[in-house]
């Protein structure tokens, strides 16, 4: 595992080179994530796979400037979805979490078991602070096949075999 401080949009990483990958406070914070993106995309290698964390839209946190789920943009699962197929990037799977309240009051800590337990009963649209979903990146299939070049003598592979009849019984 690393870290490292860099510009959103111009990793240190060599195209391809990445089999898995996690972005949090990526999306939501980002002055351009459709560059984001594409940079994720282009580091990722074929078949790498990715976990976002966004905000839910409807989701408590986002809802809490106390938090850092309440700065940026917030996200709908349809968004998010749309959002990273435009880019290549094909869900997979996705699933909600922090379904506790964002308080530092006693009775929501201790009760914070209970609210995540809960919280896994109801559909993410409605429920769950952030949204987690699983992308794999997918390599499109070339436009048109390869080079075509003409068969000057097909090959008789099956030549010499009798066409089989039928028997009666």
């Amino acid at each position: 595992s690393v870290a490292c401080l860099v510009e959103e949009t111009q990793w240190p990483l060599e195209t391809g080179s990445v089999d898995k990958l996690v972005v949090m406070h990526g999306l939501e914070t980002s002055d351009r994530p459709f560059d984001l993106l594409q940079e994720c995309y282009r580091v990722l290698g074929p078949g790498g796979r990715a976990l976002f964390i966004v905000p839910n839209r409807v989701g408590l946190w986002a809802r809490s400037d106390c938090t850092p789920f309440g700065y940026g943009r917030p996200y709908s699962l349809g968004q998010v979805e749309a959002l990273l197929k435009s880019h290549g990037l094909i869900p997979e799977r996705h699933v909600g979490a922090l379904y506790a309240p964002p308080s530092d009051k006693r009775f929501w800590l201790r009760t914070a078991a209970f609210w995540e337990k809960s919280g896994r009963r109801i559909p993410t649209m409605v429920a769950g602070g952030v949204l987690m979903v699983e992308v794999s990146k997918q390599i499109p299939a070339p436009k048109r096949p390869g080079l075509s070049e003409a068969v000057r003598r097909p090959l008789r592979i099956l030549g010499g075999m009798s066409v089989p009849a039928a028997k009666p019984v």
